[in-house]
Protein backbone atom coordinates (compact mmCIF):
# COMPACT_ATOMS: atom_id res chain seq x y z
CA UNK A 1 0.00 0.00 0.00
CA UNK A 2 1.62 3.34 -1.30
CA UNK A 3 1.65 6.04 1.49
CA UNK A 4 -0.37 8.35 -0.41
CA UNK A 5 -3.40 5.63 0.43
CA UNK A 6 -2.35 5.43 4.13
CA UNK A 7 -2.66 9.06 4.37
CA UNK A 8 -6.04 9.05 2.56
CA UNK A 9 -7.11 6.19 5.47
CA UNK A 10 -5.66 8.07 7.89
CA UNK A 11 -7.91 11.31 7.14
CA UNK A 12 -10.66 9.22 7.18
CA UNK A 13 -10.01 7.70 10.33
CA UNK A 14 -9.39 10.70 11.75
CA UNK A 15 -12.92 11.84 10.47
CA UNK A 16 -14.66 8.41 11.53
CA UNK A 17 -13.60 9.09 15.37
CA UNK A 18 -14.50 12.88 15.05
CA UNK A 19 -18.01 11.77 14.12
CA UNK A 20 -18.70 8.77 16.67
CA UNK A 21 -17.60 11.68 19.24
CA UNK A 22 -20.08 14.51 17.90
CA UNK A 23 -22.33 11.26 17.38
CA UNK A 24 -21.93 10.55 21.44
CA UNK A 25 -21.98 14.58 22.19
CA UNK A 26 -24.90 14.99 20.63
CA UNK A 27 -26.97 12.60 22.30
CA UNK A 28 -27.05 14.59 25.22
CA UNK A 29 -28.68 17.42 23.35
CA UNK A 30 -32.01 17.88 22.01
CA UNK A 31 -30.61 17.01 18.60
CA UNK A 32 -31.11 13.90 19.59
CA UNK A 33 -35.01 14.30 18.90
CA UNK A 34 -34.48 15.47 15.17
CA UNK A 35 -34.58 11.85 13.69
CA UNK A 36 -38.44 10.85 15.75
CA UNK A 37 -39.32 14.22 14.33
CA UNK A 38 -38.48 13.92 10.35
CA UNK A 39 -38.71 9.95 10.85
CA UNK A 40 -42.92 10.42 11.82
CA UNK A 41 -43.40 10.53 8.07
CA UNK A 42 -40.78 8.08 7.20
CA UNK A 43 -40.40 9.43 3.29
CA UNK A 44 -39.48 12.83 4.93
CA UNK A 45 -36.50 11.22 7.28
CA UNK A 46 -34.85 9.19 4.24
CA UNK A 47 -35.61 12.65 1.88
CA UNK A 48 -33.97 15.03 4.96
CA UNK A 49 -30.67 12.81 5.20
CA UNK A 50 -30.51 12.02 2.04
CA UNK A 51 -30.43 15.12 1.29
CA UNK A 52 -27.69 16.42 3.47
CA UNK A 53 -25.54 13.52 3.03
CA UNK A 54 -25.99 13.70 -0.45
CA UNK A 55 -25.36 17.92 -0.14
CA UNK A 56 -22.04 17.19 2.13
CA UNK A 57 -20.24 14.95 -0.20
CA UNK A 58 -20.60 17.34 -3.09
CA UNK A 59 -19.73 20.29 -1.56
CA UNK A 60 -16.63 18.74 0.28
CA UNK A 61 -15.63 17.10 -3.30
CA UNK A 62 -16.30 19.92 -5.22
CA UNK A 63 -14.27 22.26 -2.80
CA UNK A 64 -11.18 19.93 -2.76
CA UNK A 65 -10.96 19.69 -6.59
CA UNK A 66 -11.66 23.59 -6.67
CA UNK A 67 -9.10 24.49 -4.19
CA UNK A 68 -11.49 26.25 -2.07
CA UNK A 69 -10.87 25.15 1.30
CA UNK A 70 -13.79 26.97 3.09
CA UNK A 71 -16.24 25.28 0.70
CA UNK A 72 -14.52 21.57 1.37
CA UNK A 73 -15.13 22.13 5.35
CA UNK A 74 -18.39 23.69 4.92
CA UNK A 75 -19.37 19.75 2.95
CA UNK A 76 -17.57 18.08 5.98
CA UNK A 77 -18.97 20.22 8.63
CA UNK A 78 -22.67 18.66 7.02
CA UNK A 79 -21.35 15.28 6.74
CA UNK A 80 -20.29 15.19 10.60
CA UNK A 81 -23.72 16.82 11.75
CA UNK A 82 -25.69 15.29 9.45
CA UNK A 83 -24.02 11.79 10.68
CA UNK A 84 -23.80 13.17 14.42
CA UNK A 85 -27.39 13.59 14.88
CA UNK A 86 -28.20 10.47 12.78
CA UNK A 87 -26.71 8.62 14.95
CA UNK A 88 -27.75 10.55 18.49
CA UNK A 89 -31.28 10.08 17.48
CA UNK A 90 -30.53 6.18 17.19
CA UNK A 91 -28.29 6.14 20.74
CA UNK A 92 -31.19 8.00 22.35
CA UNK A 93 -32.68 4.56 22.20
CA UNK A 94 -30.92 3.16 25.22
CA UNK A 95 -29.18 4.54 28.15
CA UNK A 96 -26.02 6.47 28.61
CA UNK A 97 -24.15 2.93 30.19
CA UNK A 98 -25.17 1.01 27.51
CA UNK A 99 -23.85 3.68 24.86
CA UNK A 100 -20.79 3.38 24.92
CA UNK A 101 -20.70 -0.33 24.55
CA UNK A 102 -22.86 0.13 21.48
CA UNK A 103 -20.53 2.67 19.84
CA UNK A 104 -17.15 0.30 20.62
CA UNK A 105 -19.44 -2.78 19.50
CA UNK A 106 -20.41 -1.22 15.95
CA UNK A 107 -16.97 0.39 15.48
CA UNK A 108 -15.19 -3.08 15.89
CA UNK A 109 -17.91 -4.53 13.75
CA UNK A 110 -17.94 -1.84 10.53
CA UNK A 111 -14.04 -1.96 10.67
CA UNK A 112 -14.05 -5.53 10.65
CA UNK A 113 -15.84 -5.14 7.34
CA UNK A 114 -14.00 -2.46 6.15
CA UNK A 115 -11.01 -4.66 6.07
CA UNK A 116 -12.69 -7.49 4.55
CA UNK A 117 -14.03 -4.93 2.21
CA UNK A 118 -10.41 -4.21 1.58
CA UNK A 119 -8.72 -7.16 1.43
CA UNK A 120 -11.19 -7.61 -1.65
CA UNK A 121 -9.92 -5.23 -3.89
CA UNK A 122 -6.32 -5.56 -2.67
CA UNK A 123 -6.24 -9.51 -3.43
CA UNK A 124 -8.37 -9.62 -6.39
CA UNK A 125 -7.91 -7.86 -9.68
CA UNK A 126 -11.87 -7.30 -10.03
CA UNK A 127 -13.02 -3.87 -11.69
CA UNK A 128 -15.06 -2.48 -9.01
CA UNK A 129 -16.27 0.60 -11.25
CA UNK A 130 -19.53 -0.23 -11.79
CA UNK A 131 -20.06 -0.43 -7.93
CA UNK A 132 -20.23 2.97 -7.77
CA UNK A 133 -23.40 2.64 -10.07
CA UNK A 134 -24.94 -0.25 -8.61
CA UNK A 135 -24.96 2.19 -4.93
CA UNK A 136 -26.89 4.55 -6.67
CA UNK A 137 -29.48 2.42 -7.76
CA UNK A 138 -29.86 1.00 -4.26
CA UNK A 139 -30.23 3.90 -3.02
CA UNK A 140 -32.86 4.69 -5.47
CA UNK A 141 -34.67 1.83 -4.24
CA UNK A 142 -34.64 2.92 -0.97
CA UNK A 143 -35.97 6.28 -1.37
CA UNK A 144 -39.01 3.80 -3.26
CA UNK A 145 -39.49 1.44 -0.87
CA UNK A 146 -39.98 4.37 1.83
CA UNK A 147 -42.21 5.80 0.00
CA UNK A 148 -44.57 2.87 0.45
CA UNK A 149 -43.31 1.79 3.55
CA UNK A 150 -44.45 5.39 4.25
CA UNK A 151 -47.93 3.18 4.33
CA UNK A 152 -46.99 0.29 4.77
CA UNK A 153 -44.71 0.00 7.92
CA UNK A 154 -44.23 -3.43 7.44
CA UNK A 155 -41.15 -2.88 4.54
CA UNK A 156 -39.20 -0.32 6.46
CA UNK A 157 -37.10 -3.41 7.25
CA UNK A 158 -36.66 -3.71 3.67
CA UNK A 159 -35.56 -0.17 2.32
CA UNK A 160 -32.91 -0.58 5.84
CA UNK A 161 -31.57 -3.92 3.91
CA UNK A 162 -31.44 -2.03 0.70
CA UNK A 163 -29.48 0.99 2.74
CA UNK A 164 -26.95 -0.86 3.85
CA UNK A 165 -26.21 -3.37 1.16
CA UNK A 166 -25.93 0.74 -0.86
CA UNK A 167 -23.25 1.90 1.66
CA UNK A 168 -21.48 -1.42 1.79
CA UNK A 169 -21.27 -1.55 -2.21
CA UNK A 170 -20.16 2.40 -2.06
CA UNK A 171 -17.51 1.26 0.05
CA UNK A 172 -16.14 -1.50 -1.46
CA UNK A 173 -16.29 0.98 -4.74
CA UNK A 174 -14.23 4.04 -2.59
CA UNK A 175 -11.89 1.94 -1.60
CA UNK A 176 -11.39 0.64 -5.18
CA UNK A 177 -11.08 3.96 -6.43
CA UNK A 178 -8.23 5.13 -4.07
CA UNK A 179 -6.71 1.88 -4.78
CA UNK A 180 -6.62 3.04 -8.77
CA UNK A 181 -5.85 6.98 -7.71
CA UNK A 182 -3.94 7.20 -4.58
CA UNK A 183 -2.92 10.43 -5.46
CA UNK A 184 -6.52 11.94 -4.99
CA UNK A 185 -5.75 11.64 -0.65
CA UNK A 186 -8.35 13.97 0.50
CA UNK A 187 -11.06 12.95 -2.06
CA UNK A 188 -10.13 9.10 -1.19
CA UNK A 189 -10.69 10.39 2.62
CA UNK A 190 -13.89 11.87 2.30
CA UNK A 191 -15.08 9.33 -0.10
CA UNK A 192 -14.13 6.26 2.42
CA UNK A 193 -15.39 8.39 5.66
CA UNK A 194 -18.55 8.83 3.97
CA UNK A 195 -18.87 5.07 2.84
CA UNK A 196 -17.85 3.39 6.61
CA UNK A 197 -20.27 6.28 8.19
CA UNK A 198 -23.08 4.96 5.94
CA UNK A 199 -22.25 1.47 7.09
CA UNK A 200 -21.49 1.92 10.80
CA UNK A 201 -25.34 3.89 11.27
CA UNK A 202 -26.86 0.83 10.04
CA UNK A 203 -24.81 -1.59 11.87
CA UNK A 204 -25.44 0.58 15.10
CA UNK A 205 -29.40 0.25 14.51
CA UNK A 206 -28.87 -3.51 14.55
CA UNK A 207 -26.39 -3.44 18.05
CA UNK A 208 -29.00 -0.73 19.26
CA UNK A 209 -31.91 -3.23 18.94
CA UNK A 210 -30.12 -6.14 20.30
CA UNK A 211 -28.83 -4.03 23.72
CA UNK A 212 -32.67 -3.35 23.81
CA UNK A 213 -34.16 -7.07 23.63
CA UNK A 214 -31.55 -8.11 26.39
Amino acid sequence: MKTEELKSIGLSAGLILINIAVMWVFAFTPLSTISNIVFSTFILGVIFYGALLTGGVYLAKKGIRNNQTKQAWLGTAILQITYGIFGAGILGMIGPRTQMIALAATAIITTAITVISGLLVYLTEHDFSSWQRYSNYLFMGVLGISFIGTFSRGLIIVAFALALAGFLTYLVYEIWDMKQRPSNVYLNGIGIYVAFMGVFVQILQIVIEMLADR
